[in-house]
C-alpha cells in the first residue's frame, strides 16, 4: 500500500490521511482516517505540520492540484469553536477511558479472586471434600447475589489465566456463562445457585482419565473415547460419597452429556427427559469448549462459534437457550477482532447488554503505544463493525498490539460489597 507525503493545502474530502504526528499532538480520535468535511481540512490546516500521510488506496477522491487558491476559509471564531469542540470530545474520551480501564481492572481483580477459589475447591475434594462443596456454595452464592443486583449486565473479556488453569478457567467459565442464561430465562436464586454447582463440577470425573485421552480428542480409538465417556460416571461415584450434595446438582453433572435429539451420553436421554438447567450447562459447555478447546480440536472465534452452534447444533441444543446466549453475548462477542467500517482493526473487549449490537472495542493505531490504546463504544461513534477477521490471519504486529486471547474468559462488571 502506496503512502504520500502530501501538503495540507492539496487536501479534499474523500482523502484518506495518516497524521504525521503523535496522537497527543492533534485533535481526532484517530491517526489515520478519512476526510469528512471542509471543517475538518480547515482543523489540518491549522495544526502545526504542513503535510500529511496520503493513502490512495484508500482514499474516494484525488488530492487537489497543487498551487490551486484554497477555498473560502471560515471566520477565526469559527473555526476556534469547532476546533476547541474537537479538543473537549477527544478529553471526554480520554477520561472515560480512565474510568472504563479502572471497572475492568476492578473486573479483572475480582475475576482472578474467584478462579483462586475455584483452584483450592478443586484442591479440597479428594480429601475435604464438605469443605469444598461449603466453599463452592459459597462462591457460586456471591456470584449469584452480584448478577441479582446488576439489571443490565457487562460483559468483559479477561485476561488469560496460568497455564495449567484450562480446567479451571473452563468449568468457571461454563459456571458463569451459564448463570447468565439463567438470570435472562429468570430462574429463581436457588436454581440459579444450583446452576453454578453444577457447571463448577460438570467436569469432576475428568481427574480420572489420562492426558493423552483428554489431550488428543478427537484423534482417539473408539476404546479410548468410551474410556473419555466414563468421567460421567466418576463425577457420580465421587459426588455420591459427598454428604449432603444436592440432588439438583448431581443431575446436572449426570447428564452434561446429554442431547435433545438422544444422541449424547451415558444414558442417551431424550426432550424433556434432559431437565432444564442441564440445557443450560450444556450450551455453556458447548460453547466454551469451541472457544477454548483443551484437545486437538480447532479453536473458532467467539463469533464462530456462535454461528456453528445456532446452525448445526440445534437439534442436540435448546433452541432457546443457544437464542438468549447470543442475545446476552451479542453477534460479535467480547474475544472476536473485527474489521470496522473505517477499515480499523480492532478487538472486541466487552459488551453491555443494554446496547448488545454495539460493544467497546480496542482500536489497533500503531501511532499509539500499546498501553495507551484507544478503547471506544461503538454506540458513541458513526462506526459499524463490517466483519470477523480470524486473529491467525493477522500480521504479527496487529497480533502483537490488540493480543487476541488463547483462551476466551469473561466476567461480569459489579461492584464490590
Amino acid at each position: 500500500m502506496s503512502k504520500i507525503k502530501l501538503s495540507t493545502d492539496r487536501l479534499t474530502v474523500g482523502l484518506y490521511i495518516q497524521l504525521p504526528c503523535a496522537w497527543g499532538g492533534h485533535p481526532f480520535l484517530f491517526s489515520s482516517f478519512k476526510i469528512q468535511d471542509k471543517d475538518q481540512i480547515d482543523v489540518l490546516q491549522s495544526l502545526p505540520f504542513n503535510h500529511v500521510i496520503y493513502i490512495p488506496e484508500k482514499s474516494d477522491k484525488n488530492p487537489r492540484p497543487a498551487n490551486v487558491e484554497k477555498s473560502e476559509v471560515k471566520g477565526a471564531e469559527q473555526e476556534s469553536a469547532y476546533l476547541s469542540a474537537l479538543w473537549q470530545e477527544k478529553e471526554r474520551r480520554v477520561e472515560e477511558q480512565k474510568s472504563y480501564l479502572r471497572n475492568l481492572r476492578k473486573c479483572e481483580n475480582q475475576f482472578k479472586k474467584s478462579l483462586s477459589m475455584v483452584r483450592a475447591i478443586n484442591l479440597k475434594l479428594d480429601n475435604q471434600a464438605p469443605q469444598a462443596l461449603a466453599d463452592a456454595k459459597e462462591l457460586i452464592s456471591s456470584i449469584t447475589d452480584n448478577l441479582n443486583n446488576h439489571n443490565s449486565t457487562v460483559l468483559h473479556l479477561m485476561e488469560e489465566g496460568k497455564e495449567g488453569d484450562k480446567y479451571h478457567s473452563h468449568v468457571f467459565h461454563v459456571a458463569i456463562l451459564a448463570m447468565i442464561l439463567g438470570k435472562a430465562l429468570a430462574l429463581s436464586e436457588q436454581e440459579l445457585i444450583y446452576l453454578g454447582l453444577g457447571a463448577l463440577f460438570h467436569d469432576l470425573g475428568k481427574s480420572k482419565i489420562p492426558n493423552q485421552i483428554l489431550n488428543n480428542k478427537p484423534q482417539i480409538s473408539s476404546a479410548e473415547n468410551n474410556y473419555y465417556k466414563m468421567h460421567v460416571r466418576y463425577a457420580m461415584d465421587k459426588i455420591n460419597n459427598i454428604q449432603g450434595f444436592p440432588e439438583s446438582v448431581t443431575e446436572i453433572v449426570s447428564q452434561h452429556h446429554e442431547f435433545l435429539d438422544g444422541s449424547g451420553y451415558p444414558k442417551k436421554l431424550k426432550g424433556d427427559q434432559i431437565n432444564l438447567l442441564t440445557q443450560i450447562v450444556t450450551v455453556a459447555n458447548e460453547y466454551d469448549n469451541m472457544c477454548n478447546p483443551t484437545d486437538k480440536h480447532p479453536a473458532r472465534t467467539p463469533y464462530h462459534a456462535l454461528s456453528y452452534l445456532y446452525k448445526n447444533r440445534g437439534k442436540q441444543l435448546s433452541k432457546e437457550v443457544l437464542g438468549l446466549l447470543i442475545k446476552e453475548l451479542g453477534i460479535y462477542p467480547p474475544g472476536c477482532i473485527v474489521q470496522l467500517c473505517n477499515e480499523k482493526i480492532a478487538l472486541v473487549m466487552s459488551v453491555s447488554k443494554a446496547n448488545i449490537l454495539q460493544p467497546n472495542v480496542m482500536i489497533y493505531d500503531p501511532s499509539i503505544p500499546k498501553s495507551d490504546a484507544a478503547i471506544i463504544s461503538l454506540s458513541e461513534k458513526e462506526l459499524k463493525i463490517e466483519k470477523v477477521i480470524i486473529p491467525s490471519k493477522l500480521p504479527e504486529n496487529i497480533q502483537e498490539y490488540l493480543n487476541p486471547r488463547a483462551r476466551v474468559n469473561y466476567y461480569f462488571e459489579h461492584s464490590e460489597e
